[in-house]
């Protein structure tokens, strides 16, 4: 039982029963109907005319997604076969308060009272002290066709679920939303969200969130600051940075989500930072990725460098460092200077190699991106001259050409 309740809610037989009454005199409403039609065709499955009225596609339309009219009517027919509990899984039941008119559970119940006594049993069944909790966020993250995208994140059940609504802007400026749905596990200082996402009419493993929290009750948290892998619209399996902003009430939730602006002090640190499998199987090592057949360019850059920097105004500096050929690691060989970061890769056809370092410690520069044309790995015992542009440690912004040694051990 505990199992099952991760991802469904679970309804008494009194208050499901007030939920078809809602579902039905919403969609006589809807269609101008004096009455439901029969089963096969109001829940929308088996040999029903889609170009009727139907729940199934009435819950599609809002929320632009599969629904499985079949689900529905099951879980109807367990009503009205006499079973004592329904349990709805998270999805559909977001879907019917949606219909309904109602924005969460707390606001359902709160508007539905029936006998102290049912809400007693519903109350104890749902523990709903603290599923009624309800916590709102915009979640923003770097997605897809190298955009910054967000979205709502509505967390329910004091910090147990979470419902996740991406939102995908398109030219003619509607939106189209993905929806995901998981459960929150605290351990220590972090919170891990594993969720899943509706494919075929059934919740599947979808990713998962991990964000840290401190030792803070995570409801007076601002900001969430975490990483998600899983997979993206394209359905490339994708990793990144994602900001989850807290918002006082759903009202401001849905607004900032649906506005077109991203604030700047969360486009500057999630920008780019987001990883992309490619859905492919590669037979052969060439074949990871457009960079692989310049694999062996790569090797050859394991070595000793002294990189000596010059400028037209008099400024200049000397590196020394080694690229390690066992894992490539960066090495200062230079007195009281520490690689704060560093990167380099092959570009252009393999033509050309691109150094970019930030350096702390006793040094005129403080970053520095640096090019020289590859066939310096061919003559290792000779100066080869490359640019460089870059900031020094007084600020100023630096350029000039740059002389190259480079030997192997």
């Amino acid at each position: 039982m505990n199992n099952l309740r991760k991802n469904t809610y679970p309804f008494i037989s009194e208050y499901f029963e007030v939920l078809i009454g809602l579902i039905t005199d919403a969609f006589k409403a809807k269609h101008a109907l004096e009455k439901i039609p029969k089963s096969v065709q109001f829940f929308g499955y088996g040999n029903y005319d889609p170009n009727k009225p139907n729940l199934k596609s009435d819950f599609e339309s809002f929320v632009n997604d599969f629904v499985n009219g079949k689900y529905l009517y099951d879980k109807f027919r367990d009503f009205y076969k006499g079973k004592p509990v329904i349990n709805l899984n998270q999805y559909y039941q977001s879907i019917i308060l949606q219909y309904i008119g109602y924005e969460s559970l707390d606001s359902f119940f709160n508007a539905q009272k029936l006998n102290a006594a049912v809400e007693k049993r519903q109350i104890a069944l749902l523990s709903i002290d603290n599923k009624l909790k309800t916590f709102y966020f915009v979640n923003y993250y770097f997605g897809e066709d190298n955009a910054i995208y967000k979205g709502e994140t509505v967390i329910l059940d004091n910090w147990k679920k979470i419902k996740n609504t991406y939102m995908y802007p398109q030219d003619d400026g509607s939106i189209i939303e993905h929806y995901s749905f998981g459960s929150i596990v605290r351990r220590e200082d972090t919170l891990h969200i594993d969720s899943k996402t509706l494919l075929d009419g059934k919740l599947v493993e979808g990713g998962r969130e991990t964000y840290y929290i401190g030792h803070n009750d995570p409801s007076n948290i601002m900001y969430l600051i975490g990483t998600y892998c899983t997979f993206d619209i394209y359905t490339n399996t994708v990793a990144g940075q994602s900001i989850l902003e807290k918002c006082s009430s759903k009202e401001e939730m849905e607004e900032k989500a649906r506005s077109i602006e991203i604030p700047p002090y969360i486009a500057m640190e999630i920008r780019n930072k987001r990883i992309v499998n490619r859905s492919v199987v590669p037979k052969h090592s060439l074949e990871i990725s457009e960079q692989s057949p310049y694999a062996s360019i790569y090797k050859n850059l394991a070595g000793v460098y002294e990189l000596t920097f010059t400028s037209d105004f008099g400024f200049n500096e000397v590196l020394n460092f080694e690229i390690l050929q066992t894992n490539f690691k960066v090495i200062s060989h230079t007195d009281n200077v520490y690689f704060a970061e560093d990167f380099f890769k092959i570009i252009n056809k393999g033509s050309v190699v691109s150094f970019s370092f930030k350096f702390t410690g006793i040094i005129k520069i403080d970053c520095i991106q640096v090019y020289f044309k590859t066939y310096f790995l061919n003559e290792e015992h000779k100066t080869h001259e490359g640019v460089y542009s870059g900031i020094d440690g007084e600020n100023r912004l630096i350029h000039g050409k740059v002389s190259l040694s480079f030997s192997r051990k």
